[in-house]
């Protein structure tokens, strides 16, 4: 659990919650999991895989859990077995201590998902920012920035964080720094309708179509991007 810790411990105000007992859970299985299929010590496993991997969403923890055996009742080891069992738990569907374990909680408070299904966006977000924290990203978050190219160019918004491109062949993040970042744009007006999203890949970029009020959150390249004086 100590990577884990690690990798989860700068996005958490408070450990002792169940949102970042959960958080933390996901991490350690994940970690577990590919340093079994990589064949190297869990503290050696390449953040960007770990990101990667949490990216595809709870089935693909749940397969790294199947591929280290942690369901079934001679599980080894216990600790491990132990943390996958409280992820996969359900709760009673209510937003009491009896949902939580008695302990603090804040995402979908009330739900009866288990963890694993609810916190596993969580942890990949805290697994992003350990690689921006690795590979500098020159726009932080919160940073203002104006568009300077592309079909929203003039248009102003806010860093929400890097947008990195994923190496499906090695399961992985590609090295260097991001090609893009997802910006909350400033919404000129309550107007809604269709908007249009170029998002990069490895094969160049995608273009999507969105119902929806303008100033969602999209992804636009570094190089459309200029922070703006304060």
């Amino acid at each position: 659990m100590e990577r884990a810790d690690q990798i989860a411990a700068p996005g958490l105000q408070k450990a002792d919650t169940w949102d970042g007992r959960a958080i933390r859970g996901v991490l350690a299985v994940t970690l577990a999991g590919l340093a079994k299929r990589q064949g190297v010590p869990a503290a050696e496993v390449d953040i960007g895989s770990v990101l990667w991997h949490l990216d595809q969403g709870p089935a693909m923890v749940r397969e790294l859990a199947d591929a280290l055996g942690l369901s079934a009742e001679d599980a080894q080891p216990i600790e491990a077995a132990s943390v996958w069992a409280w992820l996969i738990r359900r709760w009673p569907n209510a937003p009491a201590l009896a949902n939580s374990d008695g302990m603090p909680r804040g995402i979908a408070r009330g739900s009866s998902e288990p963890a694993v299904d609810v916190l596993t966006r969580w942890a990949a977000a805290a697994a992003q920012d350990v690689l921006a924290a690795e590979r500098p990203a020159g726009l932080l978050p919160r940073t203002r920035v104006r568009v300077v190219g592309g079909e929203d160019e003039g248009r102003e918004g806010e860093v929400v964080r890097p947008a990195w491109l994923m190496d499906d062949e090695h399961r992985t993040v590609l090295p260097g720094p991001p090609p893009g970042y997802e910006v909350a744009l400033v919404v000129p007006g309550q107007g809604s309708g269709v908007r249009r999203v170029t998002v990069p890949t490895l094969d160049g970029e995608i273009r999507m179509e969105s119902w929806g009020p303008h100033g969602e959150r999209v992804i636009i390249r570094a190089d459309d991007l200029a922070p703006q004086d304060v």
